[in-house]
């Protein structure tokens, strides 16, 4: 849990759940997630509320942890996540790949693939999450391959995109969709 580590000062933890990353997070930490009964657990501020529609004013935080939240809604909520960001801010997602080459070995040993895991809606390739900024690939179950996935992202399982919020990127992204 680099990633989640490096991250500080105000941090939102987009789908919280019961705050696994919690303690890897360095900072003051606000949870959100659609479900009460998940914050339930969760030490730091609790709010319950959705990816979708981040209730958040915009450059309200240093940093945002998303962990395997993307592929659970419909409507991607990046741009909306750039919004609530401060310039200068860091946003880690991390998602599954939608063209996983392990996905099919998995079918053929009877294993599920990613669009069978329950809850899935929506998945992302490693092309259309480059323009955020940087993506790799990961196979957390395969050391070697783990790091060839991180020079090639479309080998990765899972992809883990880092975005670097600046003026630039929130001018091109982030629109007002209250309107």
């Amino acid at each position: 849990m680099k990633c989640a580590q490096e991250l500080h000062g105000r941090i939102l933890d987009i789908g919280a759940g019961e705050g696994h990353y919690t303690s890897y997070l360095r900072g003051e930490v606000v949870s959100l997630d659609p479900d009460f009964e998940n914050l339930s657990k969760v030490l730091s501020t609790k709010v319950v509320g959705s990816a979708e529609g981040l209730p958040f004013p915009d450059n309200t935080f240093d940093a945002i942890w998303s962990c395997a939240v993307l592929e659970h809604v419909k409507k991607n909520y990046i741009p909306n996540a750039i919004r609530v960001t401060k310039p200068g801010g860091i946003i880690y997602i991390l998602t599954p790949n939608r063209n996983s080459l392990y996905d099919p070995i998995k079918r053929l040993f009877g294993f599920g693939d990613w669009w069978s895991n329950e809850g899935h809606v929506r998945l992302y390739a490693a092309h259309e999450l480059r323009k955020y900024g940087k993506i790799w690939g990961e196979v957390w179950w395969a050391p070697g391959l783990d790091q060839v996935a991180r020079v090639f992202p479309f080998l990765g399982h899972t992809l883990m995109l880092r975005i670097e919020v600046s003026a630039q990127l929130k001018a091109r992204f982030v629109f007002d969709d209250r309107l």
